[in-house]
């Protein structure tokens, strides 16, 4: 009864349990994938995509797709780690400089995003459909902004261990309000991209947060243009 039952189960659960490295082919099939999943996503969501769709886009059917990924929450999750994976590693290339200097390189961000319009608005759209405890990735985004956070918590200490920002200043709390301005700036871009410019935005907030944090302010050089004197 065991073994005619394991015979009857579905591909999709033998994927789950594989153990063999995938091949190079298959590899490149995943990134396909990903790569046709994370342009649907971002225009309907993930509840407003089927993996009907999503397979029909790179040529598959639809148990293959559920082979490479097993569920739909599967393909979700290589989605939302696909374009984590190279967002957090910039943002720790530039934290890491630390101090005031990782503020002056803050425009960096804009100007990716505005290069990448779509991975942009397929991580806001992703992170509004998982906000309840029982959505999908829930879990992702918690510690995603719990590492974020303390990535740039730590930027904070280095520069007030190096005393070129002030004291007084609580690392967490202005990390928090970080995010949330690059958060909100970005999705007030891509709603209103005529209105919004991304990066003359950032820039002019970069300038801020050095005037606030710096225990000695002096003119702030974040990449926007000199002021012509006249």
């Amino acid at each position: 009864m065991t073994e005619n039952s394991d015979a009857r189960k579905p591909a999709v659960g033998r994927a789950r349990g594989r153990t063999k490295a995938p091949t190079a082919k298959g590899e490149e099939r995943r990134r396909e994938i990903v790569a046709a999943a994370s342009e649907l996503f971002a225009r309907a969501g993930f509840r407003g995509t089927g993996m009907a769709e999503v397979a029909q886009r790179v040529g598959i059917t639809e148990p293959g797709l559920l082979y490479h990924f097993g569920s739909k929450e599967g393909l979700l999750r290589a989605v939302v780690e696909h374009r984590d994976l190279r967002s957090q590693a910039f943002a720790r290339d530039i934290a890491a400089v630390g101090g005031l200097q990782a503020l002056r390189e803050m425009p960096a961000f804009a100007h990716r995003n505005r290069e990448q319009p779509g991975l942009a608005k397929l991580f806001a759209v992703l992170l509004a459909e998982n906000l309840d405890p029982g959505d999908p990735e829930h879990d992702f985004f918690v510690r995603r902004y719990r590492e974020m956070r303390a990535v740039v918590a730590g930027m904070i200490r280095e520069g007030q261990r190096g005393g070129e920002m002030r004291a007084d200043v609580s690392p967490e709390l202005k990390a928090i309000e970080i995010l949330a301005a690059l958060d909100g700036i970005a999705s007030q871009w891509l709603l209103d991209p005529e209105e919004v410019d991304l990066v003359v935005s950032i820039e002019e907030y970069a300038r801020t947060l050095i005037r606030d944090l710096a225990t000695d302010p002096e003119p702030a050089e974040t990449g926007a243009p000199e002021e012509v004197q006249g």
